[in-house]
């Protein structure tokens, strides 16, 4: 495995990371999640957009059923 490639492992791993974890708090009331929410969007869309500039498909790193705005929607009121 070249540095490249295991930087691409490293990288997928930490966008699923952020994946999950957002998935996961998605339903969390308060301040806290929300700011947690937040960080995950910008962690989350930047890769998105950084690899639509690069012609890189979301499925090039095992994105390809999920959409950063998806996390937009409104919150369920407790």
């Amino acid at each position: 495995m070249t540095k490249n490639d295991a930087a691409l492992a490293v990288l997928e791993e930490v966008l699923w990371a952020a994946r999950r974890a957002a998935e996961k708090s998605k339903d969390d009331q308060g301040q806290f999640a929300s700011g947690l929410q937040a960080a995950y969007y910008d962690v989350l869309s930047v890769a998105f957009e950084q690899a639509g500039l690069f012609d890189l498909d979301p499925a090039d790193f095992g994105m390809q059923d999920f959409n950063p705005d998806s996390m937009l929607s409104p919150r369920k009121a407790a």
